[in-house]
């Protein structure tokens, strides 16, 4: 009996970690199949429908696990981005730190670009794209500047930090509306971090 009792412990604690895996292959096919869908027929308008019939389950089941269509394109958006970790990025210079991490911005967004201009020009919360959010990364960048005694005394760096990375969405959405193309894009980002790390300098 306590051989059987031990058994069923196992099975109801292993059960859940089944579900969980079970759920999250599911929400995996489902975002699989809505980015798929941006890179095929980036010009169709992509609805839960199309996404649930190719993802083979109930646009119920879409709603249930993921949630409404801005939410959708949230998840979308963040399963495109996985591999931009800015925090990661290290260079001891906190000006080419900056330089790189922006670099490393524009060359996720333009190695998927049906997708990302999709997402850009069709999510109300666009703003939101960068879910893996470089500002963070961007603030550190200035802040060790000021440490190291190259930006002017008392500089705000959060402020310059936060101008820095609304300069950089600004120019992605130049790219997405297709007002600059693919060098221009890249050679205005990176002119954003000359702009703002010139303008917080300690003048010599």
């Amino acid at each position: 009996m306590s051989v059987r009792a031990k058994s069923s412990e196992v099975s109801d604690k292993s059960a859940p970690g089944l579900r969980e895996r079970s759920k999250q292959r599911r929400i995996d096919r489902i975002l699989d199949a809505g980015l798929d869908l941006l890179r095929e027929k980036p010009a169709e308008n992509l609805t839960m429908e199309r996404v649930s019939a190719r993802a083979e389950v109930a646009p119920m089941t879409v709603f249930n696990l993921i949630g409404n269509r801005d939410q959708l394109w949230s998840a979308m958006a963040d399963r495109a981005l996985q591999s931009l970790e800015p925090l990661s990025i290290e260079v001891d210079d906190p000006r080419e730190r900056a330089h790189a991490i922006v670099e490393e911005v524009v060359r996720v967004l333009r190695s998927d670009p049906d997708v990302f201009r999709q997402l850009l020009s069709g999510w109300s919360h666009s703003g939101l794209i960068l879910q893996h959010d470089p500002t963070t990364a961007l603030i550190k960048c200035l802040d060790q500047a000021a440490k190291d005694g190259t930006l002017k005394p008392g500089v705000n760096v959060r402020q310059h930090g936060q101008v820095l990375a609304a300069g950089l969405i600004g120019t992605i959405h130049q790219w997405t509306a297709g007002l600059v193309n693919d060098r221009a894009f890249r050679a205005r980002a990176q002119a954003v971090v000359d702009i703002v790390f010139d303008a917080a300098q300690q003048q010599r």
